[in-house]
């Protein structure tokens, strides 16, 4: 054998081993492989399980009750809604029905007292003050003369009394309040061998003459004019709640300010007195309100805001006068002594309180309406009013918003100037 043919042997020899290695090698891997995959049975990817879905809510449950039983459905939503209706016409019912009357001493006697202020001889303010009186408060009235002093008496009631204070003279303002205080801080004996007790300081009631302005053009307003009615309607009322603050502060008070809000919503021309002094006074109420709760003196500032509100004084007058009633009908007067009482006896009344139809509308409707809307709106109801007879400058009547007249000593009314 040849040299060349022996190292061809030997190369095919180690050809032969290397592939027998390799082959070997090859099927352990595959071996191994085997038993670590899955059997070919398995060997499909398998798909992930549907996700499971949430338990369905209570809403879901009874929408699905609701829509399976439709008829049932109806008749509980019908039987709800009459029943809600029924209890709240049955709840307002029961409140406008119930019994608001003052406190009394053990002995019997009276002892809330309230002070009325303002347009002392108006509709509106002889109302309160006689519907305060017969609620069993001890009412006072702030007069400045002794017309006034006599109408009070005139009214012959052995619990409403006048108030002499002289606002234009502060050192005897000064004086003149000092004693009421003193007849708050001493003790009262209803009759011989009764229990001492004290009057409680209620509230301060503040009706300004604000309705009564003529409505007239803005440039024929004098000087004169303006002043006498931003002293009458304004200064005295910031001058009347600045005297009583000291004894509003000590016995933790009310201050109740009423003011006609329909005519101020709708700002209509010719009447910039009103406008002006019932903006004023309402800046005036919500200062002194937020000032209060900062001191913390427990004293509650309530702005009524009122709306067509009928006073049976001023009905029987435009009756006599042949006047045609609104074919709205107004708020009785009831609502707003209710209202009043609630406010001096409530722990915490409400900074803003709305009395009468209108008074939440109309102020809606000049806060969001343009101006060329109420225009149009105030020239439909002067052509009404003029068609019907009426005075085009009715806006502040009782009718549109209130009538605050003057009513003289003889107990006749007279138109305020």
């Amino acid at each position: 054998m040849s040299d060349a043919q022996h190292f061809f042997d030997l190369a095919r020899s180690q050809f032969n081993s290397l592939t027998t290695d390799i082959e070997h090698h090859f099927d352990l891997v595959a071996s191994q492989l085997r038993q670590y995959l899955p059997s070919e049975t398995s060997n499909l990817i398998r798909s992930p399980p549907p996700p499971r879905l949430p338990p369905p809510t209570t809403l879901q449950l009874l929408t699905r009750w609701i829509d399976k039983h439709r008829a049932v459905s109806a008749a509980i939503a019908a039987f709800a809604l009459t029943g809600s209706v029924s209890a709240a016409l049955y709840v307002q019912q029961r409140r406008s029905h119930r019994k608001r009357r003052a406190r009394k001493s053990p002995s019997g006697a009276r002892t809330d007292v309230v002070v009325l202020a303002g347009a002392t001889a108006s509709p509106l303010a002889s109302a309160l003050a006689l519907d305060l009186e017969r609620r069993g408060f001890v009412v006072y009235v702030l007069v400045g003369s002794t017309e006034e002093e006599g109408y009070i008496r005139s009214l012959s009631r052995a619990d409403l009394l006048p108030l002499p204070v002289a606002l234009g003279d502060s050192f005897q303002a000064q004086e003149q309040i000092a004693r009421f205080r003193g007849l708050l801080e001493r003790e009262h004996v209803a009759f011989e061998g009764a229990v001492p007790h004290h009057l409680e300081f209620r509230g301060l009631v503040l009706v300004p003459d604000t309705g009564s302005c003529v409505a007239e053009r803005f440039e024929d307003i004098g000087s004169e004019e303006w002043s006498d009615a931003l002293n009458a309607k304004v200064l005295n009322t910031v001058a009347t709640t600045q005297l009583f603050l000291p004894a509003l502060i000590a016995q933790k008070a009310k201050v109740l300010l009423l003011t006609p809000s329909i005519t101020p919503a709708l700002s209509p021309p010719g009447h910039a007195v009103e406008n002006t002094t019932h903006a004023a006074l309402s800046a005036f109420a919500a200062t002194l309100s937020a000032e209060m709760a900062e001191q913390g003196t427990g004293v509650g500032v309530t702005h009524f805001k009122l709306g067509n509100i009928d006073i049976p004084s001023v009905t029987a007058k435009q009756r006599r006068d042949g006047q045609t009633p609104s074919r709205l009908r107004a708020t009785p007067l009831r609502r707003l002594n209710d209202a009043v009482f609630d406010a001096l006896t409530t722990s915490r009344p409400s900074r803003t309180w709305r009395v009468g139809r209108g008074s939440l509308a109309y102020d809606f409707i000049g806060a969001v309406a343009p101006s060329s809307v109420v225009g149009w709106m105030l020239s439909l109801g002067k052509k009404r009013q003029d068609e019907s007879g009426f005075a085009s400058d009715r806006m502040g009547s009782s009718q549109g918003s209130l009538t605050w007249e003057k009513i003289g000593e003889d107990g006749s009314e007279r138109a305020s100037p």
